[in-house]
């Protein structure tokens, strides 16, 4: 009985596992977040500086 408790719970949590992993792969692939932008040289800390 002990050894059928534990395969079920290993199915389980590689179930829910892999479920939760595909449902946060589909949700970060729906986001065109563009990781690769350079800040121009012009820029510097956290403020750019103005057109004046």
């Amino acid at each position: 009985m002990s050894h059928f408790v534990s395969m079920l719970m290993l199915a389980l949590a590689l179930t829910l596992t892999l479920c939760f992993g595909v449902a946060a792969w589909r949700l970060s692939a729906g986001n065109d977040a563009e990781i690769t932008a350079t800040i121009p040289h012009e820029e510097f800390g956290w403020r750019a500086r103005s057109n004046n």
